[in-house]
């Protein structure tokens, strides 16, 4: 046994190094006694020390023991049945998210009415669950701290409870199907593996209190059973995958059987290709959605924890790139938006994550992240390191991240920062939406023309809002969706008071190419150059939503623009069709005031209206600029003021037969000319011949203009 272990063990390590992971400890030829996952006996004595010395550990820990003391009165009453999908408790007529008055009372916050039966009790019943889980673990570690028998006599109620009743339990899916890829407690693998990391978590901390024969019920009813309904079901590298690689590996680390422990870790599926094929060379999760990012470090956390307590080390360079990423890549008020299926993401709100990452990895950016948020959570008190001196200040910047597929403009520090991000890369696999080169803008502090996100997956409004393609800020051609495609950066520019992006779309239609450039002027002015090139004539749609109010009343009322998806959810419509382009003035919901515009030059006919925000009537402005056929579409953003005339105008810089699309620009009493030139055309500006695809120009007087920066 002892020369298999150690052969296990080089195995391990070898597998490790093949995999590209820094800093991994193969197995020990014996796990350590319990607690072995969230702690370990050695660790007891600097928690209470935090405990007693720091406030906000006190603060917690009271928290904890209040919570546990509450369920020592309780009765352990398991539900008779497993859970539904959390994803169907939303009003399926606004999308809002229900709220609980009852186990059978179900309430619309929009318009009050009642939804009752399944499967809005049945998703109740998945808190239940969840709620006797949480309680196993918090009794768990009360007794660990306090080392009275109570609090683990009573998750041993628990925990038996389950052991003895799981079996019984129906395998069902989210539509009520006894199919693999099920669960018998929640209606997916995933819901059964993040009940299991908490019930297991909870176990190990009162394993020791248990007798071998109730080690074994909780093995052969409860732990056994349920990693292998999580085992039948693979999802190779998907976020999905990283819990039930947790769940699986826990149970190992519970039970000592190695046997799941190296299918966790370095399985086909495991945790070493996830962090090897799951994150891109920019530290972001492959899915291109922020709340899926954090979703899956929440997921891995438990088996990093639970390993590295059990003497394997699995903090590798990867894993601490998926910690450093959100933060190189976060609006200067430490926000990330909304991109796919995602809500936007406030990385202090991730703090009890960065309290295991700066535990382990000792990088001190994690300090802004950890001071910016609250302490008053179990990986902070379990974890969590008392420093001194100022907390790190990060700064924000322009950059681009090609793998990940971003391009940010940034000027500015702190709240009154402006700062824009394009979205060009990989679709994001299921939970991409059809949003190449759409975008998100912050300023004064907040979001100003948002992405919509998304909304819980089981209701319409998520198809015929959230993942079409008019919901974001980009081109919609003939009102249909764009089809799944990655497109490119073709160059970027950070200069003093001056950042610019052009980016190509990818195959997002067939017989259309997009292209756009962005150019940033001095922190205020966005100016955009969108060029749509058309084999056929088509609807060209390019949309633009912004938080707040519109202030500018232009246009006659009409009913509706369409029947599709996304279109139909339009409100409050108005048109305007003129050659002499068009300004709008906007309050943001700050009361801040800001312009868009567009050029003169061609006929275009401007909509304007109201999308959905956070559900049906939730209203968001939004202005369509629709042409016919190829074009160039030449707009802008100003922040912070309204303009009566055109800041922006098109010029010709033709040399030859084909002429790269052009702005000039009279701001702050400078004029700039910005050029997008994808093809790499010949131009002239200033009598001087350029070819560059991406050109910023100053006027020095006169027909002077200075090339400031070019790609």
């Amino acid at each position: 046994m002892k020369n298999n272990a150690l052969i296990f063990r080089l195995y391990l390590w070898v597998v490790f190094l093949f995999a590209g992971q820094i800093g991994y400890s193969a197995l020990p030829e014996n796990l350590p006694p319990h607690p072995r996952i969230l702690l370990n006996k050695n660790e007891l004595s600097l928690i209470k020390g935090k405990i007693s010395k720091q406030n906000w550990a006190t603060k917690y820990f009271n928290s904890l023991k209040s919570n546990a003391d509450g369920w020592l009165k309780r009765e352990v009453k398991l539900p008779d049945r497993g859970g539904q999908w959390y994803h169907y408790y939303s009003c399926p007529e606004h999308g809002a998210r229900l709220r609980t008055e009852s186990p059978t009372r179900h309430v619309c916050p929009v318009d009050g009415k009642v939804f009752t039966g399944y499967p809005y009790d049945d998703v109740v019943i998945s808190s239940e669950h969840n709620g006797y889980a949480n309680a196993l673990k918090t009794l768990g570690i009360v007794y660990q701290l306090t080392g009275d028998k109570k609090y683990a006599d009573k998750g041993k109620q628990i925990l038996l409870a389950y052991a003895e009743r799981y079996n019984s339990y129906r395998l069902h899916n989210i539509k009520n199907e006894e199919k693999i890829g099920g669960g018998k407690v929640g209606p997916q693998t995933l819901d059964e593996s993040t009940w299991l990391i908490t019930m297991i978590e909870g176990a190990d901390c009162i394993w020791n209190e248990l007798t071998d024969s109730e080690k074994s019920k909780v093995s052969d009813g409860l732990v056994r059973p349920a990693t292998d309904i999580i085992r039948k079901h693979k999802m190779g590298i998907h976020n999905i995958q990283c819990w039930k690689n947790s769940a699986v590996g826990l149970g190992g680390l519970l039970i000592g059987d190695m046997a799941l422990v190296k299918e966790a870790i370095e399985g086909e599926s495991g945790y070493f290709n996830q962090m090897k094929k799951g994150i891109t060379p920019d530290g972001a999760w492959y899915e291109g959605a922020w709340g899926y990012h954090f979703y899956t470090v929440s997921a891995v956390i438990h088996l990093t924890e639970g390993a590295y307590h059990s003497g394997i080390n699995l903090y590798g360079s990867e894993l601490k790139k998926m910690f450093d990423a959100p933060i190189s890549m976060a609006m200067p008020n430490l926000e990330l938006p909304a991109f796919n299926d995602s809500g936007s993401v406030k990385i202090p709100s991730q703090a009890s994550l960065y309290e295991a990452a700066f535990a382990r990895y000792k990088d001190n950016k994690y300090l802004a992240v950890i001071e910016t948020g609250s302490r008053a959570n179990i990986n902070a008190l379990l974890y969590g390191q008392e420093y001194a001196g100022k907390k790190p200040i990060i700064s924000f910047s322009s950059a681009n991240f090609p793998n990940s597929g971003y391009a940010i403009l940034c000027s500015g520090q702190g709240t009154d920062a402006t700062w824009f991000c394009i979205d060009y890369g990989p679709h994001g696999g299921g939970h991409g939406h059809p949003d190449k080169l759409g975008f998100v803008l912050y300023g004064f502090g907040d979001v100003l023309a948002p992405d919509p996100g998304t909304a819980n997956y089981g209701v319409p409004i998520q198809a015929n809002w959230f993942r079409t393609t008019i919901a974001h800020n980009t081109l919609t051609v003939n009102e249909t969706s764009q089809k799944p495609a990655e497109g490119k950066c073709l160059a970027f520019i950070n200069d003093k008071d001056f950042d610019a992006v052009l980016c190509q779309a990818g195959n997002i239609y067939d017989g259309v190419s997009f292209y756009r450039a962005v150019g940033l002027f001095e922190g205020k002015l966005l100016v955009f150059v969108d060029i749509v090139e058309s084999r056929t004539n088509s609807i060209l749609d390019i949309a633009y939503h912004q938080t707040g109010k519109l202030i500018t009343d232009v246009g006659t009322a009409i009913s509706k623009l369409s029947d599709k998806p996304g279109y139909s959810q339009l409100r409050s419509l108005k048109e305007v069709s003129t050659l002499d382009g068009l300004v709008l003035n906007f309050k943001s919901s700050s009361g801040k005031d800001l312009s868009w515009m567009m050029s003169a030059g061609e006929h275009t006919r401007f909509i304007t209206g109201t999308g959905v925000g956070k559900h049906t009537e939730d209203r968001v402005p939004l202005v369509i600029a629709r042409r016919n056929s190829t074009t160039t579409f030449i707009w802008a953003v100003l922040i912070g003021s309204n303009v009566s005339t055109n800041l922006i105008q098109s010029v010709s810089l033709q040399k030859g037969s084909a002429s790269p699309a052009a702005v000039k620009i009279q701001f702050n009493n400078k004029t700039h000319i910005l050029v997008s030139n994808p093809h790499n055309n010949d131009y002239v500006v200033g009598g001087k011949s350029y070819n560059t695809i991406l050109a910023h120009f100053l006027n020095k007087g006169g027909n002077n203009f200075t090339p400031i920066q070019s790609k």
